[in-house]
């Protein structure tokens, strides 16, 4: 059986949660994390068939000499990549990550922000069996 690793990130307010899910590019909201999750799961299925999953991953990055982590992925909009940074809701895009990391960095800048102006965003690794609905989540971290 096909197995595949997606990551689901999680960024809440006072209202609800959304959950983004980076390799298919879909998202959805719930009341809190459980239940973005939950409608999150009833996205995977059908957007597994897809032939072209995106490329994503996490970085740490240093603002402010704090350390926070950004989400990195392939952008077919523009034929480069994004890098977005959950705790400020913002990001930039570049042709190729080190591009993507400096812009971001250069809005930060440019609206001289000093600390994160969200509560820090959860993502975890989700293994999907790509042939079932039977979903396992298999690592959670804190960004």
């Amino acid at each position: 059986m096909k197995k595949i690793n997606l990551f689901f990130l999680y960024e809440q307010n006072k209202e609800n949660c959304s959950c983004y899910i980076p390799t298919i590019r879909q998202y959805t909201m719930g009341r809190d994390i459980e239940d973005a999750k939950v409608n999150a799961l009833e996205l995977v299925p059908t957007n597994l068939d897809k032939s072209n999953l995106y490329e994503a991953h996490f970085e740490r990055l240093e603002i402010a000499g704090k350390q926070y982590d950004a989400l990195i992925e392939s952008s077919e909009e523009n034929d480069g990549v994004i890098c977005y940074l959950p705790n400020f809701r913002l990001g930039g895009i570049g042709r190729d990550i080190k591009e993507a990391k400096e812009n971001a960095l250069k809005i930060i800048d440019l609206q001289n922000i000093q600390k994160p102006l969200y509560k820090d965003a959860t993502f975890e690794i989700v293994t999907v069996d790509s042939y079932s609905p039977a979903i396992n989540p298999i690592i959670s971290y804190n960004a």
